[in-house]
């Protein structure tokens, strides 16, 4: 994604919500304090004209991707989820209006990686699984609002959840109960018949690579038990290499569902 477009942010103002020229329950000087306070931007919309709606709109139509991303953030933070769930509850908003605002919410925070230009895009799987879907999500959450390293957990459980579903799906019968990670994509790898090619000698390089996934299945399950958060571990994987962790999580994740699928 380079910037957001028309679409995208039209989107945004539908979360936020409001009437005529109003948005959200900003006022003119809240407007103002909102870009320095929420976003750590130094953006006066007393210099555009218009109501406060068109204003928000022609200075987020005017930010770059990164500025873009900050007040994504901003929103996020200055109207979470927890503030419509009150609306919902004092009934000014309606079951329909809270489910459109859980779906715009789970689209900008998905924005607002794409936006920092340092996560892969998590399309829609071909093999669509609720289960991975909404754990998908989850990562972008906790990505947006508060780390990569945050979202390590929810990048092995995505692929454990995908290959256990595979497998479920092909009759793979395993003799334990908790099967991990690695292990079952090994047996998934040799028993499943969409893996199941007559690699050439001059494709001896793929199945090399193809096996290597093994390996990091290994490292990434010991990672996600000793330096991520499922557990109360001191020693937490650093950002650069938990952004690491996730796109190749999601590089694998795409592979295996074109194989599968196809």
């Amino acid at each position: 994604m380079g910037k957001l477009g028309k679409s995208e942010i039209n989107s945004v103002v539908s979360y936020i919500g409001g009437v005529g020229g109003y948005l959200g329950n900003f006022t003119y000087s809240t407007h103002a304090d909102f870009y320095p306070s929420y976003c750590g931007l130094d953006i006066d919309p007393y210099e555009y004209e218009g109501t406060t709606k068109e204003r928000f709109i022609k200075i987020l139509s005017e930010a770059s991707a990164n500025e873009q991303s900050k007040i994504l953030k901003g929103i996020l933070e200055k109207y979470p989820m927890q503030y419509f769930d009150d609306s919902l509850e004092d009934e000014t908003l309606t079951p329909i209006e809270h489910r459109n605002k859980v779906r715009l919410y789970e689209k900008i925070t998905q924005w607002i990686t794409q936006l920092n230009g340092e996560i892969i895009e998590h399309s829609e799987l071909k093999y669509d699984i609720e289960f991975v879907k909404e754990v998908l999500q989850q990562a972008d959450v906790l990505i947006a609002n508060h780390s990569y390293s945050s979202a390590v957990d929810r990048a092995h459980t995505a692929i454990h959840g995908y290959l256990k579903e595979v497998c479920d799906k092909k009759n793979i019968i395993f003799n334990e109960q908790n099967v991990k990670i690695q292990d079952m994509w090994s047996k998934m790898k040799t028993d499943h018949p969409c893996f199941n090619i007559d690699f050439k000698d001059h494709h001896k390089p793929i199945n090399h690579t193809v096996n290597a996934i093994s390996k990091f299945l290994e490292s990434m399950n010991d990672i996600r038990n000793r330096h991520g958060f499922s557990h109360p571990n001191e020693d937490i994987i650093e950002e650069k290499e938990a952004r690491l962790i996730i796109n190749l999580s999601r590089v694998l994740l795409y592979y295996i569902d074109s194989k599968v699928t196809s």
